[in-house]
């Protein structure tokens, strides 16, 4: 189960000037609680603190965030971004276009669609209109309202908002404040990430820096191990989550992360990683998602289906989309495809999944798979997985999935287009490519294809017969009127291959040397024809076929010199 993620660490490291000895804001717990995924504490925390200070606009702005956080799945529900706006709409009627307000508004403004161009113009506005007065700072945006805007962006989801501006506000705000607090690096680290790509390193690097400037950040360490396990680097992953736990082991969301990279690698290192968050985190009954999600993994596939099933009854789907694949896990491993398709397709037509996962991708093509006339639907989700994905071996394995997919359906021009898009972004030509390629074009009737691909397999391994076989196949395609050639030359250069050991390659003679005999008798040689006919028997002497396509052969022969006789003699 994936909750959201708040980005921002004490509110305290970001006050204009703010140096070790600085006092630590009120707000700072529930900050953190956000950040630990304490979603419910968080929620409490900033109600009783809003009405203890009521109209506090920077307090608002937090118990809008803590509204917002309120869901299962990391993306916030129809129900949380009212309820968030209506507390902004009612707080910038009280206080006017207080910059906290309009930076929350703008979060839900983005939320709901507006264009990014109208969002950023208030949020222009709100930096305008907290420029700090005065000291070394006079004329700079404050860092605060800075930082509230790197936060919105981070808990936006990758595919909205411009999350280019926040990191551009971010980097112009640490650049002229020596003193600028861990989480402005924090929320810059994350928006590189929710740029894609290959991000990862400035991410790091940025959360590195939120470490300079706070050595005892332990939601810092802990951010840097999430990159490393996106790459399935243990060892910088583990020491990081280490790390992140010595400075605190209340941080709840490193046992998450540990949870769900051993949920299919070692059962009992899963376990006990659980059993750690639950009890860090805020109690709930959902968490119970956790235990059908371990049951499945630890292959107690009933008791798995019987919880997941009484969380699908008392909870739903929406608010728990992996629910749905998880059902569809379990409903695959019983054997009951019917049932995979059915929760597959509920999964993957839920709007609030916020990512699907590499495994879920390969689910979807299996169990499609067993069922005609999908492939066009599976190579689009596909397609999509491959566009939004940064790390190269996934993409690689979307690749193979779409290329294996169309091959065990017959269509082998498609599956030979997802195959060449995997072998390219693999870079390597190995044997494996050139057979791979070479057969798939060939039972795609891509003769063309099929002979480069030959070629390039015998040029780089001489002494291996599948090249030359695929070659021969390939002038086939191309030539079938034995009108270019091809065919002649093909049989002749494996003929050169096969004489290194006759005696194996018996019938793979036989064949070409009738390839050869029909080159020669389309182009009237009927003395080489005859002397491909010679060839055969000298293999199988007196074969009956041979022998009679030899004396027609013999009396084509004499026809065509006679008849060359009477032709008149050219000056």
């Amino acid at each position: 189960m994936k909750k959201v993620v708040v980005l921002m660490m004490s509110a305290a490291l970001v006050v204009t000037g703010l140096n070790a000895q600085a006092p630590v804001s009120p707000l700072a717990e529930g900050v953190k609680m956000l950040n630990y995924e304490k979603n419910k504490s968080a929620l409490t925390f900033f109600k009783e603190a809003l009405d203890k200070n009521p109209g506090d606009p920077e307090t608002t702005f937090w118990y809008g965030q803590a509204i917002l956080s309120q869901n299962y799945n990391g993306v916030s529900t129809p129900e949380s971004i009212q309820q968030a706006k209506a507390l902004y709409q009612q707080a910038l009627q009280a206080k006017g276009n207080d910059a906290w307000l309009l930076v929350g508004m703008a979060h839900i403004q983005s939320l709901e669609g507006v264009d990014d161009n109208a969002v950023k113009q208030n949020l222009e506005v709100a930096i305008t209109s907290s420029l700090i007065s005065k000291g070394k700072l006079k004329g700079k945006p404050n860092p605060e309202i800075i930082n509230a805007i790197g936060r919105v962006y981070a808990e936006l989801p990758s595919t909205i908002g411009d999350h280019q501006f926040a990191i551009d506000k971010l980097k112009e705000t640490v650049s002229s404040n020596e003193t600028a607090g861990a989480s402005l690096y924090i929320n810059l680290g994350i928006n590189y990430l929710k740029l894609g790509g290959e991000r990862g390193g400035e991410a790091v690097s940025a959360f590195q820096e939120a470490i300079n400037r706070d050595a005892k950040n332990a939601y810092a360490y802990y951010r840097i191990g999430k990159v490393y396990q996106t790459q399935a680097n243990k060892e910088s992953l583990e020491d990081n989550f280490r790390k992140a736990v010595e400075i605190d082991q209340a941080i709840a969301p490193v046992y998450m992360s540990k949870y769900t990279y051993y949920s299919d690698k070692n059962t009992d290192s899963a376990k006990s990683n659980l059993d750690t968050y639950l009890k860090y985190a805020d109690k709930d009954p959902v968490l119970d998602f956790l235990n059908a999600d371990y049951l499945f993994q630890a292959g107690q596939y009933d008791q798995s289906l019987a919880k997941a099933k009484e969380l699908e009854a008392a909870v739903g789907v929406t608010a728990l989309p992996r629910l749905s694949i998880l059902l569809a896990y379990i409903a695959d491993r019983k054997g009951d495809s019917v049932s995979s398709k059915n929760y597959v397709d509920q999964f993957l037509n839920n709007k609030a999944v916020e990512k699907i996962e590499s495994s879920d991708y390969e689910l979807a093509v299996k169990v499609y798979s067993k069922f005609p006339g999908n492939q066009a639907v599976l190579a689009d989700l596909l397609t999509k997985a491959i566009a939004g994905e940064t790390q190269k071996a996934n993409k690689l394995k979307y690749y193979k999935l779409g290329a294996d997919m169309y091959e065990k359906a017959a269509m082998y021009t498609e599956a030979l287009k997802w195959y060449g898009d995997y072998s390219a972004l693999r870079g390597l030509k190995d044997e494996v490519y050139f057979y791979k390629t070479a057969s798939l074009a060939i039972n795609a009737k891509d003769g063309v294809t099929a002979a480069a691909a030959a070629k390039e397999y015998i040029a780089a391994f001489p002494d291996k017969p599948n090249g030359y076989n695929f070659n021969n196949k390939a002038a086939k395609l191309i030539d079938t009127a034995h009108a270019l050639g091809l065919q002649f030359e093909a049989a002749k250069l494996q003929n050169e291959f096969f004489a290194k050991d006759p005696s194996k390659y018996k019938q793979g003679f036989i064949s070409n040397y009738y390839t050869m005999m029909g080159y020669y008798n389309e182009n009237k040689d009927f003395e080489n024809a005859i002397a491909m006919c010679d060839k055969v028997l000298e293999i199988i002497p007196a074969e009956p076929q041979t022998v009679q396509i030899k004396e027609g052969l013999m009396k084509n022969w004499e026809i065509y010199k006679k008849m060359k006789a009477k032709e008149p003699v050219k000056n």
